[in-house]
């Protein structure tokens, strides 16, 4: 998958400047425009794909907040403000987060991590594709603290351990703080599908059913429970 098109919407040149700084560092995020009017990241956006904005709410001219209510289909939007009163009002546009300045990059990277949660591909604003209609190639998963990419086609299953999960791959096994249910909701669920209480199972990895158990990629067996069996089986036949 190609990295997110971001652009940065903000009349501080320090915000540019800390954003900007942040983005260099995150290989799935590249930004391809700085503006520092509503008006010219509009135009930017009805003539080209963007799939988020960093996006100031403070600005002469159109605000953050005019400039959302005036685009029928907006990309992701991360909201940006030296004023937090403004939190609860942005919510009603559907902003994936809201940052307060001065940004710290642990809150920034928490922000990005939404961002990945709820991305879909998107066309311009303007070219009447619909906005977002396909689900994500990858999942972002945080682990011994940092934000880690892993290809949803390299999943095995995923194992419910408390209040974290173990995600095992065709490559390793990470364990992420987040509940089965947190992760299934994050899933496509045309690729993926619980079949236990405490697991989660690609199924293009299914190799046989057999009784009451799933065999999967490198001779994984896993439990079905009753209360998933049948809907199991009517996905795959």
């Amino acid at each position: 998958m190609e990295p997110l098109r971001c652009i940065i919407v903000d009349d501080e040149e320090g915000a540019h400047r800390v954003i900007t700084h942040y983005l260099h560092d995150i290989s799935f995020l590249t930004l391809c425009g700085s503006f520092h009017n509503a008006l010219q990241a509009m135009d930017h956006c009805y003539s080209n794909p963007v799939d988020v904005i960093f996006l100031d709410i403070n600005m002469p001219g159109l605000s953050g907040m005019e400039m959302l209510a005036a685009m029928s289909h907006p990309p992701l939007v991360v909201l940006t403000t030296a004023h937090s009163q403004y939190a609860l009002d942005s919510y009603k546009y559907q902003v994936v987060d809201y940052l307060v300045k001065p940004i710290e990059l642990p809150r920034f990277m928490a922000a990005v991590d939404k961002v990945l949660t709820r991305y879909r591909p998107v066309s311009p604003v303007g070219s009447g594709a619909g906005g977002r209609t396909a689900a994500s190639d990858f999942l972002m998963l945080k682990v011994d603290g940092n934000i880690l990419r892993v290809e949803l086609e390299h999943i095995l299953y995923v194992q419910s351990w408390g209040n974290y999960v173990r995600v095992y791959t065709t490559e390793a096994t990470y364990l992420s703080p987040m509940t089965t249910t947190e992760i299934e909701n994050k899933l496509d669920k045309a690729r993926f599908m619980r079949i236990h209480k405490s697991y989660i199972v690609a199924l293009k990895k299914i190799q046989k059913i057999t009784g009451g158990q799933v065999q999967l990629d490198k001779s994984v067996t896993l439990p079905i429970g009753n209360t998933y069996r049948r809907e199991l089986l009517e996905v795959l036949q």
